[in-house]
């Protein structure tokens, strides 16, 4: 049994006609028209899936012609002429996609370590003996993927694969935990046409064709898509069972061994993290010195080199924007939307985001590198524009400024008052929806006070209302001390990020359904005083 990677069916898609499917390498390329997505019911697999193709692409086609992109466009896949003289032919393909068998096996190394470890290392949903969720492991000798499964789980170490095992692994190429986005088209060929560069300089074999890791100088994108973060060897499958992961009938792989592989080539010091600027798919943001621990990207862990007291000082200003690990606060969960979104505008992949139908980000969700839950976040589709960047920056330092604001509201402004922060917690999932709402709507291409105080001015209230102490007429007190402090933050906001006064002042949709209520009334007085 070898398991050729080109023809078996083992990429999970959805096709234009609404049917999920699997398909092999060269059936996704070339039928590409036909296929909407990869469909993976784990988002990460999404995203290595479609570097990896993407990988496989630019070394079968290092170059791509204005002509040749504007055939590709209304084309129904990738022609076969493009793939044939790298993935050979379709009844003959190339042996190095073999997962399985006595020859050369894709991204596996025969001198890999014997150490005997359970499948399930290959996929984080499945708890084994070194994983938090351990309650399963004890039937790690028992379960068994198929070899489609297997294929996902190896290519998913080639965009995400924590740093941790007492320094006997390595992260990925961007470190452990970082987040992608990924601009998609309404077929597949048309995201892949989306991320396909003009002129790709392929400067060595791609990873499943060479074990030596790059120099620096030899970084090219294929290697990049296809990074190999594990030395690995698949176990020879034994009895047919049920797949524990797709749940269909096959022949299992139920053990492997496998160990850290490439390490990145460029050097870090201090507390830099190590990432690739030149990703297109990465989110590289402006670390924020003041940001709480539980928003930032993790460290490498065994990647990370050693922290002394000057570290601070040569601090790289750039870093990757990663998910929260499941435990942090509500807040920061809700909000992250808002930092990809801002990180979007203007980055590398954001080019071409007029010809995107949807713009997705997804990674890992880990606690110190340690996966825990893979997460996605689906951006409004936005164009590249100086206006609204601004607007996202001013409406995050309004947000932000919520806690000073509760704390004027009150006689004693210089107490933490926690309460408040658990109640703003409690309410920052709304807030953060309709913000979001409004952006997907195009209702705020500029900052606006107006529109600002209709969505802040209402969650201040809440918090006082549950959290304040003492007679109505305090609580009355405390509101308008609020309301005050709330105005100075968003006109200091406003003035900050240049917004057009016609945006401030423009009585927003709260106001005009107030006034229009008020003249209602005032009409209906006077006609029965007549």
């Amino acid at each position: 049994m070898t398991f050729n990677l080109l023809v078996e069916p083992w990429i999970p898609v959805l096709r234009t006609n609404g049917r999920p499917a699997r398909v092999g390498v060269r059936e996704a390329l070339t039928t590409a028209g036909a296929i909407r997505q990869i469909a993976a019911s784990n988002p990460m697999d999404n995203v290595a899936l479609l570097r990896f193709l993407l990988a496989v692409l630019m070394w079968c086609k290092p170059r791509l012609s204005d002509e040749e992109r504007t055939q590709l466009d209304v084309a129904k896949g990738v022609p076969e002429e493009w793939l044939a003289e790298r993935l050979g032919g379709a009844s003959t393909p190339c042996e190095e996609f073999n997962l399985l068998g006595d020859g050369n096996r894709f991204f596996q190394d025969r001198s890999t370590p014997n150490n005997a470890r359970p499948i399930g290392d290959l996929l984080v949903e499945f708890p084994t003996e070194t994983k938090i969720a351990r309650f399963r492991h004890v039937r790690d000798t028992q379960y068994g993927f198929c070899p489609a499964c297997s294929a996902l789980g190896v290519v998913r170490f080639c965009a995400f694969a924590n740093a941790y095992g007492g320094g006997r692994y390595t992260s990925a190429l961007n470190g452990p935990t970082p987040a992608y986005v990924i601009s998609h088209r309404p077929t597949l060929v048309g995201t892949l046409l989306l991320h396909w560069p003009m002129n790709n300089p392929v400067k060595r074999s791609p990873p499943w064709l060479c074990a030596d890791p790059p120099s620096e100088s030899d970084l090219d994108l294929p290697t990049a898509f296809a990074w190999r973060s594990r030395r690995i060897w698949l176990n020879d499958p034994d009895a047919d069972g049920d797949c524990a992961y797709c749940g269909h009938r096959s022949t299992l792989i139920r053990q492997l061994a496998f160990t850290g592989a490439w390490k990145p080539p460029f050097e870090t010091k201090g507390q830099e993290k190590r990432f690739w600027e030149k990703d297109p798919h990465l989110i590289v943001v402006e670390k924020d010195r003041e940001a709480p621990a539980e928003e930032t990207a993790a460290d490498d862990s065994d990647d990370a080199p050693h922290r002394d007291a000057k570290s601070s000082e040569r601090r790289r200003t750039r870093t990757t924007l990663g998910f929260p690990s499941p435990g942090s606060r509500v807040a920061a969960h809700s909000r992250f939307w808002r930092r990809a979104l801002r990180a979007r505008i203007g980055h590398a992949s954001g080019k071409n985001a007029d010809d995107a139908t949807a713009v997705i980000v997804a990674g890992p969700a880990a606690n110190k590198g340690l996966y825990q839950d893979a997460s996605e976040v689906r951006l409004p589709r936005l164009s590249n524009d100086d206006g609204t960047a601004a607007s996202i920056d001013a409406l995050a330092k309004a947000v932000d400024a919520l806690s000073a604001v509760l704390k004027c509201s009150t006689r004693n402004p210089e107490r933490q008052h926690p309460e408040h922060k658990a109640a703003l917690d409690s309410l920052a999932p709304s807030l953060e929806l309709g913000f979001r709402e409004d952006t997907q709507a195009l209702l705020i291409p500029s900052f606006s006070i107006d529109h600002a105080t209709e969505r802040l001015l209402p969650v201040v209230n809440t918090v006082l209302r549950a959290t304040s102490a003492g007679s109505p007429l305090r609580r009355r007190e405390g509101e308008a001390r609020a309301r005050e402090a709330l105005n100075r933050v968003l006109h200091s906001v406003a003035a900050a990020s240049g917004s057009p006064a016609k945006y401030q002042n423009e009585p927003s949709a709260g106001e005009q359904r107030a006034r229009e209520h008020k003249r209602t009334r005032a009409t209906e007085s006077r006609r029965t005083n007549a």
